[in-house]
């Protein structure tokens, strides 16, 4: 589901301010790619009839504030127009502790009862997230061309761990939010150890 948890001072760490500028590159790229496709799959599960699927499809895809924000951002830097300070600035300080607020409510939604059907979710969900994903995205990448910094943004944001708004979207639109918030926290634990591993061996020179 939903990406991005915080990784820009990763790719700042890793390739400096063009790791940054990569980084927005891709995610501009990715975060809404993902949720048009989560949207539209949690719009058709348990749709009662494909017109009243492809309506609900509709009205989430033009609702969900990740693909406004990104469709926004990507209008007023494209144009060049950028947000006056007196906006911006208190936009700023809203969206630093957006991070924290999801994951406490990611958080408080995790259960230590955990079904066994949901035990080999995780497991295959984490699988494909945090190894399966990454590395095929560097293969593919580097079988383009991608070297140094768009490698680095490429894989980075491919091994994150989901982001907790898949949480919030799934609870919004009737997916199993505990399972996602399961697989929210599995995935944000074992990313401590998946995260640098491959960074290490996809973009180590």
């Amino acid at each position: 589901m939903s990406t991005c948890q915080g990784e820009p001072p990763f790719a700042s760490a890793l390739e400096g301010t063009g790791g940054v500028a990569a980084f927005a590159l891709a995610a501009s790229v990715m975060v809404p790619l993902v949720n048009v496709v989560s949207v539209t799959a949690l719009s058709f599960y348990g749709a009662r009839n494909h017109a009243a699927a492809m309506s609900s499809t509709w009205r989430h895809l033009g609702t969900n504030p990740l693909i406004l924000g990104c469709v926004a951002g990507l209008t007023l830097n494209l144009t060049g127009i950028g947000l006056p300070p007196a906006i911006a600035v208190p936009v700023e300080m809203l969206a630093e502790p957006a991070l924290v607020t999801g994951t406490l409510v990611a958080g408080a939604a995790i259960t230590l009862r955990v079904r066994l059907r949901d035990g080999l979710d995780i497991t295959i969900a984490s699988t494909i997230k945090l190894v399966a994903l990454p590395l095929s995205a560097a293969a593919l990448a580097s079988a383009l061309g991608l070297t140094a910094a768009a490698l680095t943004a490429v894989v980075l944001i491919c091994a994150v761990p989901t982001a907790p708004s898949a949480y919030i979207l799934a609870r919004r639109m009737g997916g199993d939010s505990q399972l996602m918030a399961s697989i929210t926290g599995a995935q944000t634990v074992l990313s401590v150890v998946t995260l640098p591993l491959i960074l290490h061996l996809t973009t180590a020179t």
